[in-house]
């Protein structure tokens, strides 16, 4: 099981590394999404900094497409802030842009960890002040 789901208070962490499977973005999906806490969410972090290659199937893309679209019907609040090597990034967007899927949740993307989790802060202290 080549990631990490950690639980934070404005946020939820998806940390892969090694060599990660569309099986391991499956599985990690569900761990979240099936969580009560997924429906007070605002941000994932999802970090692929530590990974050395992701391998997928078209119909595996599919299905995370499909779980992604049932998952924002649950929570459309969040936004995805990703984190990683820009060629990983860009094959995981590739592939799940094959399936002709749009993204559900705005996604931003950062250089660093310490970038993504500043910027989360950030943007939960403004939501919190607008209340």
């Amino acid at each position: 099981m080549p990631y990490q789901i950690t639980w934070n208070h404005n946020y939820v962490a998806f940390d892969y590394y090694g060599r990660v499977t569309d099986e391991d973005i499956i599985e990690s999906n569900k761990e979240v999404y099936g969580d009560v806490r997924f429906d007070e969410l605002r941000w994932e972090l999802v970090s692929f900094d530590r990974t050395e290659s992701v391998a997928f199937k078209e119909s595996n893309i599919r299905l995370i497409a499909y779980m992604d679209k049932a998952a924002a019907r649950s929570n459309p609040r969040i936004t995805v802030a990703f984190v990683g090597k820009t060629e990983i990034l860009n094959d995981v967007q590739e592939a799940y842009a094959n399936t002709q899927a749009d993204p559900v949740w705005p996604v931003v993307h950062f250089e660093s960890r310490k970038d993504a989790v500043a910027y989360i802060n950030q943007d939960d202290g403004y939501a919190a002040a607008r209340h």
